[in-house]
């Protein structure tokens, strides 16, 4: 079986899955490089264990800070095991999860390497607001149906030249449709603060898009987030990513939309769960950690 190099727990660490460290790379500091994991051969390289992994690391920075209860309800406090983690988020925030890390495990760097497999940290997955086991709470809002996470320098690197190269071929980063790529983001709104450059899919129904520091020796990256659950975090590789259901960018897949064809002329409802598998293949919804 073919393991992959995974994050190990410590925030404060050295060392990369590539050819030297994050120090060694050109226009990262070294106060950058040590917020970036080590290594070690652990879980399985694929949708199921990258899975796996992501809810480890979300375990760890949660019981990191045991005071804090996130807004999913999740506080690390009384969590003691992923299993605890997992039945602990409402389902809209599990759909959240098991769609985005699907959509990413989908999408392919130039190397062949999946951009899933670059992401190296979870802090936040949350669906909708006031969700409850039976409600799927808020279809948007600016700090749910998200999930915020932390890339590796070589994701890092993807995502900047995708936006830079618009998505012209051949594809810095490909997404799950044939012929689907990773571009420059086109939401007249800009990126999410404090987020300075946003990139999306050109596939719609959902579009995937993500947020991060283009420069991450810069103030900005090395500032405070501010964000919600995450006001005093400080990643300049952390990256946030929702997906677009509907034109007015409503983000739950748990929701049922109406608004999600190409011309934003009404549809027939259908959930935001269907309309992501009918684009995007089935991402495994009755999905749950291993063990659990």
């Amino acid at each position: 079986m073919r393991l992959r190099l995974v994050a190990t727990l410590a925030l404060a660490a050295c060392g990369s899955h590539t050819s030297g460290s994050p120090s060694d790379a050109v226009g990262v500091p070294a106060d950058a490089a040590q917020a970036m994991p080590t290594f070690d051969a652990a879980f399985l390289a694929n949708l199921d264990g990258n899975r796996d992994r992501l809810l480890a690391t979300y375990l760890a920075y949660l019981q990191s800070a045991p005071a804090v209860t996130q807004t999913n309800g999740l506080s690390g406090a009384n969590l003691t095991s992923v299993c605890q983690l997992w039945s602990a988020l409402d389902p809209s925030s599990q759909d959240v999860f098991r769609t985005i890390t699907h959509r990413l495990n989908g999408a392919v760097l130039a190397d062949g390497t999946n951009a899933l497999d670059h992401i190296t940290k979870l802090y936040r997955a949350v669906g909708g607001q006031a969700a409850t086991a039976s409600d799927p709470g808020s279809c948007g809002g600016g700090e749910y149906n998200r999930m915020i996470m932390q890339q590796d320098m070589a994701l890092h690197a993807a995502m900047l030249a995708a936006n830079g190269h618009k998505g012209a071929a051949p594809y810095d980063i490909a997404d799950i449709p044939m012929g689907g790529f990773w571009r420059d983001s086109h939401d007249l709104g800009g990126p999410h603060a404090p987020f300075d450059l946003s990139d999306e899919c050109n596939d719609g129904a959902p579009r995937g898009q993500t947020q991060y520091f283009a420069d991450v020796t810069s103030t900005l990256a090395n500032t405070a987030l501010g964000r919600q659950d995450l006001e005093t975090l400080v990643d300049p590789f952390a990256i946030e990513m929702d997906q677009d259901y509907d034109c007015p960018h409503n983000s739950n897949p748990s929701c049922d939309y109406i608004y999600y064809g190409s011309l934003c002329a009404p549809e027939t409802s259908l959930p935001g769960t269907q309309i992501y598998t009918e684009h995007y293949g089935a991402f495994e919804p009755a999905w749950k950690p291993t063990g659990c």
